[in-house]
C-alpha cells in the first residue's frame, strides 16, 4: 500500500490531483514559447538560431537538473520541491511576458526549464506515496496525460489571448494561473503532514552521492534511460520547438489546424495512457514490446511523411500525430522500468537518471534539426519548406535507431525484475 495510506482517501487522490496540475502548468511553461514563435520572431526578431537556441537552454537546463533534483526530491521531499518549481515557472512566465530582447528571453527559457524539472519528479514521486501499488502505473499515465493538456493550451487559447489582448497580458495570465496552482497545491499538500516522499531527510550529503551512485550503476536505471530516450524525444523536440513551425511551414497548415492537430496528440494520448497503464501491470515483456513498437510506428511514421511527395496528404499527418500522441504515456513506462529495478529509498534519484534520457536526446534532436536548416540557408522561419525538413530530421531519425538498439541490448543483459 501507498505511504499515505493511513491519511483519508479523499487526501490521497487530492495529493494526486493537484501533482498532475502542477504538471500542467509545467507544460504550459515548456510549450509557451514554441507555440507563439511566429508572434515571438516578429516581436524580437528572432532567427532560427534564435529559436533553437530557447529549445536548447529549457531542455539543456531540464537535462542537467535532473539528478540533483532527484537527490533533492529524496532529501527535502516531493512536496517542497514541486512548490519551489511552480515558483519558478511563474517567474520564467513573467519574464517573458515584459522582457526585453533576446537575453531576456534566454534567462526566462533557462528557468522554464528549472521549473519544470522541478514539478515532474516531484509529482512522480507524490503519486507514488498516495497511491496504492496496483494503481500506481495508471496514475503515473494521468500526470502525463493532464499534463498534455498544457500544450493544448499554448497552442490556441494563449496564442487567441495575445492576439485579442497583448503579449504582456497573455503571459501574465500564465503566470497567475501557475501562482493560484502553487497556492492551492500547498494548502493540500500540508494537510499531509510529513512527506512521505522525503526517504533521505536524515542522510549526510555524502550518503545521498553514494545513494545517487548506487542508483547509477543499476542496470535497470540505464535499461530505462534508454527507454525514455527512444519514446520522449521525438515528443519533445515536436512540442517543445519544432512542431508548430514543422507544421506550418513543412505541412502548410493555418494557425486553426495546428491547434486542431496539437490538440489531438493529448486527446490520443489520453486514451492511449489508459490502455498502457492498465496493460503493463505486472506484464514486464508488454511493457517492453510497447516501447519497440513505439519506436518502430515513429520511424515509419515519419519516413511516411518526410518522403511523400508535396503538398503531403492529409493521411500520413495523422498517423504522424498518432505516433506523437503515444511518445508521452510511452515514455512514463520507463518509470516503471526504474520503480521494478531500483530500491525505493533511491527512487526520486533513479528517476533523475531516467528523465535525463528523453530531454538529452530532444536537446540534441532540436540543436540538429537547427543546425540542419541553417546550413541548407534558412535563416528564419519564412525559409523553411519542407524540403529543408526532410534532411534536417534525418539526425532524429538516426537516433531512434541507435537508441532502439541499444535498448533491446540492454533488455537482454538485464536480469528478471528485482522487485
Amino acid at each position: 500500500m501507498a505511504l499515505l495510506s493511513r491519511s483519508p482517501r479523499w487526501l490521497r487522490v487530492a495529493v494526486w490531483v493537484f501533482a498532475c496540475i502542477a504538471y500542467l502548468s509545467a507544460i504550459m511553461s515548456r510549450t509557451s514559447l514554441s507555440a507563439t514563435s511566429a508572434i515571438a520572431s516578429d516581436r524580437f526578431s528572432l532567427t532560427s538560431d534564435d529559436l533553437a537556441a530557447f529549445g536548447i537552454l529549457q531542455l539543456l537546463v531540464y537535462a542537467a537538473a535532473q539528478i540533483p533534483i532527484g537527490m533533492l526530491v529524496d532529501r527535502l521531499g516531493g512536496r517542497t520541491v514541486l512548490l519551489g518549481g511552480l515558483v519558478i515557472v511563474a517567474v520564467s512566465q513573467v519574464l517573458i511576458g515584459y522582457g526585453e530582447g533576446f537575453s531576456a528571453l534566454l534567462v526566462a527559457r533557462a528557468l522554464a526549464g528549472l521549473g519544470d524539472a522541478m514539478v515532474f519528479p516531484s509529482a512522480v514521486r507524490l503519486t507514488a506515496v498516495a497511491l496504492p501499488t496496483r494503481w500506481t502505473p495508471l496514475g503515473m499515465q494521468s500526470i502525463g496525460i493532464v499534463g498534455n493538456f498544457g500544450m493544448v493550451i499554448t497552442a490556441t487559447p494563449l496564442v487567441m489571448l495575445i492576439d485579442v489582448t497583448s503579449w504582456p497580458t497573455g503571459y501574465a495570465v500564465m503566470a497567475a494561473f501557475t501562482g493560484v496552482v502553487a497556492l492551492a497545491a500547498g494548502a493540500v499538500l500540508a494537510m499531509m503532514g510529513r512527506d512521505p516522499s522525503r526517504t533521505a531527510s536524515g542522510e549526510s550529503f555524502g550518503s545521498v552521492m553514494r545513494g545517487t551512485v548506487a542508483a547509477m550503476r543499476e542496470r535497470g536505471s540505464w535499461l530505462a534511460f534508454s527507454a525514455h530516450l527512444i519514446t520522449a524525444a521525438p515528443f519533445t523536440a515536436f512540442v517543445v520547438t519544432w512542431g508548430p513551425l514543422f507544421l506550418e511551414h513543412g505541412a502548410g497548415f493555418d494557425a486553426g489546424q495546428i491547434g486542431v492537430y496539437l490538440l489531438s496528440i493529448p486527446l490520443i494520448g489520453m486514451v492511449a495512457g489508459l490502455v498502457i497503464g492498465r496493460a503493463i501491470v505486472g506484464r514486464p515483456r508488454v511493457r517492453t514490446g510497447i516501447i519497440v513498437g513505439f519506436v518502430l510506428l515513429q520511424l515509419v511514421t515519419w519516413t511516411l511523411v518526410l518522403t511523400w511527395p508535396t503538398p503531403t496528404p492529409m493521411f500520413p499527418l495523422v498517423l504522424l500525430a498518432f505516433g506523437l500522441s503515444i511518445g508521452g504515456p510511452a515514455s512514463l513506462t520507463a518509470f516503471e522500468i526504474s520503480r521494478d529495478y531500483v530500491a525505493g529509498s533511491l527512487a526520486a534519484r533513479a528517476n533523475g537518471v531516467v528523465n535525463t534520457g528523453g530531454f538529452s536526446g530532444a536537446l540534441i534532436t532540436i540543436w540538429l534539426t537547427g543546425a540542419m536548416l541553417t546550413a541548407q540557408g534558412a535563416e528564419t522561419p519564412d525559409d523553411y519548406s519542407m524540403e529543408l525538413f526532410r534532411v534536417a530530421y534525418l539526425p532524429m531519425l538516426g537516433l531512434l535507431v541507435v537508441g532502439l538498439v541499444v535498448f533491446i541490448l540492454l533488455s537482454r543483459r538485464v536480469g528478471p525484475t528485482q522487485r
